[in-house]
């Protein structure tokens, strides 16, 4: 077991999401190295002054612009948007595990309430198109339609979209583009190689199943305890037990090593491969069995997303960091604390503020309302 300070602790988990020190990653190859290392990042349409995972790379990657984003995403096909956690971005490679992870695991469940018969008409609409079309947008498919029905979260949606979304989540269609927030979806057979649509479930159970996206979201924050946490959101059949039997297992095939902090009762679990960055070029011994800052290291102060993968377990950063941290941007008016849009300020390796920003879209003005 590794015991750690809780600033030793805070410098690990600022390493390892590049955000303590120089920035180590730089331009498309840079978003590429994170994205991979996160495993996803989280999507959400919501642009203040940028979109959530448009923050979250610009924090972390040296000369990043939004462009890079898009041409990793829609022209170069190297990143795909797609489910883990919610709707994220992911390197095209691992998409198999989240498509799989439907037909494998959860498909019939998850397609069961989408297999009306309008949804289904229109899917076969939508593939006639596509054979001819390379695209298409949800307003192409109007003409098509009698009507709305109701979808997720009791909402009410057309049928050309449920229908596009049915599609989308089983991995049939990919987004091909967006205009703005809409977006265009193509048959993924016509963009997709055959080697990746050919391939066949990672997961030889249920239980690996598990181990390997629990193993992905420790990676992605650095360290996680094994407790109900939001960064489990989106593991289908992942209740207390299957979560007990996956830590479990992962720490009798040596994946994950146990950390004790400070102060902290509970055990954290981080990748076993993860320990070298306890002796980083970021971080220097000061005592044999801790480590601080290196003063050689550049100050940096960083504005981070909403969503960023630092927060998807806004627990342990009060925990850790001592910062109690929400989104209140859907938190009705009357309730909220700070603000509808509030981003963290993390200066060195403490939070250090927030900053609430508006936008004014016809003054072209961008407000610091509160910092």
């Amino acid at each position: 077991m590794i015991r750690l300070t809780k600033e030793e602790a805070r410098n690990f988990l600022l390493t390892k999401q590049g955000l303590l020190g120089h920035k180590h990653f730089s331009g498309k190859e840079g978003i590429m190295d994170f994205v991979r290392q996160a495993g996803s990042v989280q999507f959400d349409p919501v642009d203040v002054c940028g979109t959530s995972p448009e923050l979250t790379l610009q924090a972390r990657i040296e000369y990043f612009t939004k462009e890079m984003l898009d041409e990793l995403l829609y022209q170069d096909r190297l990143l795909i948007d797609f489910f883990d956690k919610n709707l994220c971005i992911l390197p095209i490679e691992d998409l198999t595990v989240f498509t799989q992870k439907y037909a494998g695991i959860s498909y019939a469940e998850a397609m069961a309430r989408r297999q009306s018969e309008p949804v289904l008409q229109m899917m076969i609409e939508i593939r006639k198109i596509l054979s001819e079309k390379e695209y298409i947008f949800a307003k192409d498919l109007r003409h098509l339609e009698s009507g709305n029905l109701i979808w997720d979260w009791g909402a009410s949606s057309s049928v050309a979209r449920a229908a596009l979304e049915t599609m989308y989540f089983k991995g049939e269609l990919i987004i091909h583009h967006k205009n703005g927030r809409q977006k265009a979806y193509a048959l993924a057979e016509k963009i997709l190689s055959a080697k990746l649509l050919s391939a066949k479930s990672p997961f030889e159970s249920e239980l690996d199943y598990h181990q390997q996206l629990v193993l992905r979201r420790i990676g992605t924050i650095g360290f996680l305890w094994n407790k109900r946490s939001d960064a489990w959101l989106g593991i289908e059949h992942f209740k207390t037990f299957e979560r007990n039997q996956a830590f479990q297992s992962l720490l009798e095939d040596k994946k994950i090593t146990e950390i004790q902090i400070e102060g902290i009762s509970t055990i954290f679990y981080m990748k076993k491969e993860d320990e070298k960055l306890l002796t980083s070029s970021h971080l220097v011994p000061d005592r044999s069995d801790s480590l601080s800052v290196n003063p050689k290291s550049p100050v940096r102060m960083e504005f981070l997303a909403p969503l960023d993968n630092l927060l998807w377990d806004r627990n342990l950063i009060r925990e850790i960091f001592d910062f109690d941290y929400k989104w209140e941007i859907y938190t009705p008016k009357e309730k909220r604390k700070y603000g509808a849009y509030v981003l963290p300020v993390l200066y060195k390796n403490r939070f250090v503020g927030r900053l609430e920003i508006e936008r004014h879209t016809k003054e072209k003005v961008l407000l610091v309302k509160n910092f």
